[in-house]
């Protein structure tokens, strides 16, 4: 469930981007506003490149694959225990493929 900041931050976001004033400032609360369903699609075994390749289509986020990356990196993989979601099965996840 997303809380009522996450979607207003989505509806800026959208904004900026319909209107092309879309910077590099814009990509970290992208990912943000996109992280749940991201780990939602890692959970459930799609890799990597397939997340970011349809996000990226749909205009959900609007960066490279190497910084989609990066944030999987900072944000999911290394991120506190207490920020990462936990499996919906109650199984720990493994490690995200990266293709």
């Amino acid at each position: 469930m997303t809380t009522r900041i996450e979607q207003e931050l989505a509806a800026r976001l959208k904004r900026e981007q319909k209107s092309g004033r879309l910077t590099r400032k814009d990509y970290l609360p992208a990912f943000m506003a996109a992280r749940s369903n991201v780990m939602e699609a890692m959970a459930a075994g799609f890799a990597l490149k397939i997340i970011w390749e349809h996000m990226h289509e749909i205009g959900r986020i609007p960066f490279r694959y190497e910084t989609f990356l990066k944030y999987i990196q900072q944000h999911i993989t290394n991120a506190p225990a207490d920020l990462t979601m936990p499996s919906s099965e109650g199984k720990a996840a493994g490690p995200a493929k990266r293709t």
